[in-house]
């Protein structure tokens, strides 16, 4: 399943609202976030990119904004970002860390 679609004639298609496990507790330190999954006691280190993305998520931003935010901040071309945001995400799930609300 693809997170972020681009299609150049339509923009970004949201394919649903992404939002944290209300069960993982997250601090930042310095360029990176710690996050804590209280259910299964893993601590995981997020760098500075990751780090980001995970507070836009936190926010409350839906998968079109994130990438729309993330692809203002840091210097990447929208392919890549998909590709590399579509394996993070897929991480997160597989660690049950986020939920994806269809």
């Amino acid at each position: 399943m693809l997170l972020f679609m681009n299609n150049e004639s339509k923009g970004v298609q949201s394919v649903g609202e992404m939002k944290p496990n209300p069960n993982v507790l997250f601090k930042r330190l310095g360029d990176e976030i710690v996050l804590f999954h209280l259910e299964t006691d893993h601590f995981y280190e997020l760098n500075g990119t990751a780090a980001r993305f995970w507070e836009l998520l936190h926010e409350g931003h839906d998968d079109a904004e994130v990438r729309q935010l993330m692809l203002k901040e840091f210097a990447v071309d929208h392919q890549e970002f998909d590709a590399e945001a579509e394996a993070f995400l897929a991480s997160l799930r597989q660690e049950n860390l986020i939920s994806n609300d269809e």
